[in-house]
């Protein structure tokens, strides 16, 4: 009788793990970027693009926000509870946004405005730099 073990990673893990790695890399960050974002080591997100390690649900949320992608990206037939990607969060989650959310407090208020007026016109479109 040949058993396998339920910790016995399955082609399922790989393909979530393949999934990670295309999001990760659409986003332009590093395995040690992401690892910061989600709370492991890049060794650990190695594991995860590999399919060697199952991810916990805690794990693939943070996934989900630090890449941006819906639950459905990495588990196909989830359901997606994240109908809508709160914005604030998905910024925080990048490593410009962390950044930015950092020295915000220190940015005098007189200039707090000049700033979110630059990037309103940035945004606009308008913008050919």
């Amino acid at each position: 009788m040949n058993k396998r073990s339920p910790k016995a990673v399955t082609e399922y893990e790989r393909a979530i793990g393949v999934r990670i790695r295309e999001a990760r890399i659409a986003a332009g960050i590093t395995q040690t970027e992401l690892g910061e974002l989600i709370g492991v080591s890049y060794q650990q997100v190695q594991k995860y693009e590999a399919g060697h390690n199952r991810l916990s649900g805690a794990r693939i949320e943070r996934m989900v926000t630090a890449l941006n992608r819906p639950v459905s990206y990495f588990i196909p037939n989830a359901t997606d509870v994240r109908l809508s990607i709160d914005p604030g969060r998905a910024f925080l989650a990048m490593k410009d946004g962390q950044a930015l959310a950092t020295l915000w407090p220190h940015v005098p208020a007189k200039a707090r405005r000049a700033v979110i007026d630059l990037i309103e016109e940035l945004t606009a479109g308008d913008f050919n730099g």
